[in-house]
C-alpha cells in the first residue's frame, strides 16, 4: 500500500506579484487551508468506525459501503396486545383461535454509540470464530464496556453470567446506569447482534 501524501503542493503567485502583501497573504491562507483539509482526510481512516470523526450519515455510509451493514431500528413495544390464544380473553368476544395484533410497537433510531458497539460485535475477529462460553462472555463484556465500539482492555468478565441448559443460554448482564445493558438485551432479542441461530437466548439485566 502506497504511503499517504502528508504535504500539499503549495500554490504560489507569479513572480511579479511576490511584492504585493495582499496577494501573498491570500496564497498563504489558501495553502494553510488546503493542508488542513489534507491532514483531516489522512486522519479520517474510513474503515475504522470507532474513530470520533466517523459519525452520523458518514457512519451509515461507511458501515453500508464497506461492511454491508445498515443502521438497524430498535423495535419498541408500546401496549402491543396479541389476542386469540386460548384462555386469554372472555369467551365469545372474538372468533376462536384467531390471532389479531392491536397497537403494533414503534421503532427507535439507534444512536452512533450503540451502532458502533453492534458493528464491533458483528465484525470483531480477535475472539476467533469458534462459539463457546468464553467467546460469548467476551462479546458481552466488550459491548457493555466498549464505548463507541472500542475494544477495551478486559481484565475479567466476572460481571457477566452465562449458563446453558438444553440449548438455552441464560445470560446475566449488568447495567451501570447508562442503559447499555438494557439495550443489549433488546439487541439480542431482536437479532441485531449476530449469534448462532440454533440456540435460544434468555437475558436478565442487573442494575449496578
Amino acid at each position: 500500500m502506497a504511503a499517504l501524501i502528508d504535504k500539499i503542493i503549495p500554490a504560489y503567485p507569479y513572480t511579479q506579484y511576490n511584492s504585493d502583501p495582499n496577494i501573498v497573504a491570500f496564497f498563504t491562507a489558501y495553502n494553510l487551508l488546503a493542508q488542513r483539509y489534507l491532514d483531516e482526510l489522512n486522519a479520517l481512516n474510513l474503515p475504522c468506525w470507532t474513530s470520533p470523526s466517523i459519525m452520523g450519515e458518514l457512519l451509515d455510509w461507511v458501515a453500508l459501503g464497506i461492511y454491508g451493514e445498515s443502521r438497524p431500528l430498535l423495535q419498541i413495544s408500546e401496549d402491543a396486545i396479541a389476542r386469540g390464544a386460548y384462555n386469554t380473553i372472555d369467551y365469545n368476544a372474538i372468533p376462536y383461535a384467531v390471532m389479531k395484533n392491536f397497537v403494533p410497537g414503534s421503532v427507535s433510531y439507534v444512536p452512533d454509540d450503540y451502532f458502533k458497539r453492534i458493528l464491533t460485535w458483528n465484525f470483531y475477529k480477535g475472539d476467533g470464530s469458534h462459539f463457546c462460553i468464553d467467546w460469548l462472555k467476551r462479546r458481552l463484556a466488550r459491548f457493555i464496556h466498549g464505548t463507541n465500539g472500542i475494544d477495551p482492555p478486559l481484565q475479567s468478565t466476572f460481571d457477566i453470567g452465562v449458563t446453558v441448559d438444553n440449548g438455552t443460554f441464560s445470560l446475566t448482564i449488568p447495567d451501570y446506569g447508562d442503559g447499555v445493558g438494557y439495550f443489549l438485551k433488546d439487541a439480542i432479542s431482536q437479532a441485531l447482534v449476530k449469534l448462532p441461530f440454533i440456540y435460544t437466548y434468555s437475558v436478565t439485566v442487573v442494575a449496578q
